[in-house]
């Protein structure tokens, strides 16, 4: 029990450190996560914690490859299959051999075979890393394609090459030759056999397809299984469980792009979960290395070497990986469509982020080496994790040409957008409870993007509650209504302000006031049930409309004449400060007034404006593209809005029939 709350608790720094990072955009995500773990040491179980390196490679790194692997384009691998090997491997052998002589000469209490180790950490470049660099500096497609290619490929030889190299270091003995002869088998086997796995659960998967059997349970389970599996296979046959992984993630992308429009419900879940799934893993690693950080901090102040020398040794490996990156860089490798060689070389040279992978390695390191060894290495890959972190958000603006300057931004184009759809519905006049349900929903996603402040809302709220209760006292004073609809009629609009705040107790209150009222009223069980299961700000119009109808009184030329008042003061009230507090306003009481003008509305009807709605965005984006006024990378998102749209509406569409 203790480890499961363990990782709860770590699962909820990882998403706390998303949100952070959504909010303050200039720091990198990583950062948050390791001040995060660093947190968490302030609770006594969290400060020695100690995690199975073998879980490390089973569990995180073999998951996260295999996702890398999948979402690779074949076609650009095979494009770029020079840079590639140039880079993945090529640079990587060299980078090891060269550094670990390099670093074990400038630094001789480090061991030769644990030098080789260590350059083996923190070789590999990171998919994630990469890509939390070009959030913030985005690179050309052209560079980021050779960067995610690399980091691919780059982490099985960094790998396999670490493994080789703390065998050295634990046995005692190494041989040139029978190295070679090592990487070879382990390297070439781990490609051949995640290959023929691979090959062989993607021929299951599409027996299944054709059955009819590509349900979700049954597809993203056998998906999420498949890397574990793989891996451990290849680790007994003292194979590269790494590389199997990677094989057998580039056959499950043969399979997609077999599938095509096929089976899309099953896609798009798949999707969805190795996202969701590949950012918990990433996370994780990085929140653990906050967790160990004070730790390996403490061990090397209490060590002969000293903090200063092994942070010193990790400046100085960054230093010449980036200097032996960027000649490399100059001269064996080549970006398409490009001139200036030297600037795609720094580039390439900055943006070789480690990441997930170099913590995961360094974590793996076995437990049964010397602590303090072990804890400074892992201090060391840490300097250079940070290291390349750091720079390339500094440095990279000064390579990058700056970015046009664009007149509209998205959020311009998706308020278009879903203008374009609200307007095809509130076209529809023959259905106008229907239409306004639709066009609510729509004119709510505008309110959800602009994040209305709750505290102008409520002040706005009050004043739109004084117009009306002002027109009704007026109502009473000029006889058009008696004392006892006025009455009434005022404790509807006070209930109205309490339900609108929607806090969990006033739910609940409401919920168990209009239970006991319909029970009362109809001396029926079911009719109080399904009042403590409606949803107050939905029921009480229902119910104020039953209560009046009771004293032979309507509450809807009363109602309408509220309801007027105070759209008329909320276009009074409107402005560009505040327009999206207004909608939520306005959408309050355009709801409330449908359900006291109508009982119920059709829900083949709402289905087929919502359809209308849907083709209409769809219509405006395909013009706006036809026409240059937005670009393809534009269209696509708003495209996918769309759809998304469209799947939440199918998933929930009986909440829109109430």
């Amino acid at each position: 029990m203790n480890q499961v709350f363990f990782f709860t608790i770590i699962l909820f720094a990882v998403v706390l450190a998303n949100v952070l990072n959504r909010h303050i955009k200039f720091i990198p995500l990583p950062f948050f996560l390791i001040g995060l773990g660093i947190v968490l040491t302030i609770v006594p179980s969290y400060r020695n914690f100690a995690f199975d390196p073998s879980v490390f490679s089973f569990a995180i790194i073999a998951p996260l490859l295999f996702n890398e692997g999948q979402n690779a384009s074949r076609l650009w691998i095979g494009r770029t299959l020079g840079n590639i090997v140039s880079l993945a491997i090529g640079l990587v052998l060299v980078t090891i051999i060269a550094l670990g002589i390099t670093v074990h000469w400038l630094f001789p209490i480090i061991p030769l075979a644990l030098a080789f180790a260590v350059i083996a950490i923190v070789s590999p470049t990171d998919a994630s890393a990469v890509n939390a660099v070009n959030e913030s500096t985005p690179l050309a497609p052209e560079q980021m394609l050779i960067l995610s290619n690399e980091s691919l490929f780059n982490d099985a030889a960094g790998i396999v090459a670490f493994d080789l190299a703390l065998t050295a270091y634990i046995s005692g003995s190494f041989s040139a030759t029978g190295a070679a002869v090592d990487f070879l088998y382990v390297f070439f086997g781990g490609i051949l056999v995640g290959a023929v796995l691979g090959t062989l659960i993607v021929s299951l998967r599409a027996w299944l397809i054709r059955m009819g059997d590509d349900e979700p349970i049954i597809m993203v389970t056998l998906q999420l299984v498949t890397p574990l599996l793989v891996y451990f296979i290849a680790d007994e046959l003292e194979l590269s469980g790494i590389l199997a992984v990677v094989a057998a993630g580039i056959a499950q992308g043969v399979e997609r792009d077999r599938l095509r429009l096929t089976s899309a419900r099953m896609q798009m879940v798949t999707t969805n979960v190795w996202e969701m799934l590949s950012g918990i893993l990433s996370g994780l690693v990085f929140v653990l290395l906050g967790i160990a950080l004070p730790n390996v901090i403490t061990s090397s102040l209490k060590s002969a070497t000293g903090f200063g020398t092994l942070v010193l040794i990790g400046v100085v490996i960054y230093a010449l990986k980036f200097l032996l990156r960027f000649v490399w860089s100059r001269f064996l490798v080549r970006v398409p469509n490009t001139k200036n060689r030297l600037n795609d070389a720094a580039i390439i040279a900055l943006s070789g982020a480690s990441g997930t992978i170099t913590l995961s390695l360094a974590f793996s390191m076995p437990t049964s080496m010397n602590s303090s060894l072990r804890q400074a290495l892992i201090l060391i890959a840490a300097v250079v994790i940070i290291i390349s972190l750091v720079l390339p958000p500094l440095l990279m603006p000064l390579l990058l040409p700056k970015p046009p300057v664009q007149k509209n931004g998205q959020h311009v184009w998706v308020r278009r957008m879903l203008s374009a759809g609200i307007d095809a519905v509130r076209a529809n006049t023959t259905n106008r409870a229907e239409a306004q349900v639709v066009a609510d929903t729509l004119s709510q996603q505008l309110i959800l993007d602009d994040a209305p402040s709750r505290r102008h809302q409520r002040v706005l709220f009050r004043q739109t509650i004084d117009v009306e209760k002002a027109t009704i006292e007026a109502m009473r004073k000029a006889k058009t209504i008696t004392d006892d609809e006025a009455y009434y009629y005022n404790r509807f609009i006070d209930l109205n302000d309490f339900t609108a705040d929607q806090r969990i107790w006033k739910n609940l209150w409401l919920r168990t006031r209009f239970t006991f009222h319909m029970g009362s009223m109809y001396k029926d069980f079911s009719e109080a049930q399904n009042a403590f299961l409606t949803t107050p700000i939905n029921l009480e119009p229902i119910f104020w409309k039953r209560q009046f109808k009771a004293h032979n009184e309507d509450i809807i030329p009363i109602e309408q004449a509220g309801f007027d008042a105070v759209m008329d003061q909320l276009n009074k009230l409107e402005s560009n400060a505040n327009r999206s507090e207004i909608n939520n306003i306005r959408r309050f009481y355009r709801d409330r007034h449908r359900r006291i003008k109508v009982d119920a509305v059709d829900g083949d009807i709402i289905y087929q404006l919502f359809l209308d709605a849907f083709h209409a965005e769809y219509t405006f984006v395909q013009n706006a593209l036809s026409q240059g006024q937005i670009p393809s990378d534009l269209a696509e998102r708003l495209q996918q809005r769309i759809t998304f749209d469209e799947l939440t509406y199918l998933q929930n569409r009986e909440s829109f029939q109430v």
